[in-house]
């Protein structure tokens, strides 16, 4: 039960992470090369973003560290994935295809088939 608590806080600060990245970086890219200088611009959400992502790493680490390889990295995947496409829905208002519908409910059919022997 923790295991799956702190792998929903994985996917979720993961998620968030990658949101405020895309936010953040709607005015143009955080890191550029201008002239031959680099060039950031680094703003509150991608700030933000970059902490949620080294704070998802920590988790992550631990995550790796308690469970089988070939169990964690493929529902950890999925979750963030399932998570995003949510988000890209959303927040971002991208277009839900039957393409991306299929391939969410082929992630669920891997994750309950991972789940039969756990």
């Amino acid at each position: 039960m923790i295991n799956t608590v702190i792998l929903l806080i994985y996917a979720v600060l993961t998620s968030a992470a990658l949101v405020l990245l895309k936010l953040g970086s709607a005015s143009g890219a955080p890191v550029s090369l201008d002239e031959g200088k680099l060039q950031l611009n680094l703003g509150v959400l991608v700030l933000s973003g970059v902490a949620l992502y080294a704070l998802s790493f920590g988790v992550y680490t631990y995550l790796v560290s308690k469970n089988d390889l070939g169990y964690i990295i493929p529902v950890s995947t999925a979750l963030v994935y399932v998570f995003i496409f949510l988000a890209s829905f959303l927040i971002f208002k991208e277009a839900f295809t039957v393409a991306k519908v299929v391939g969410i409910c082929l992630i669920f059919g891997g994750l309950v088939l991972l789940n039969l022997n756990k």
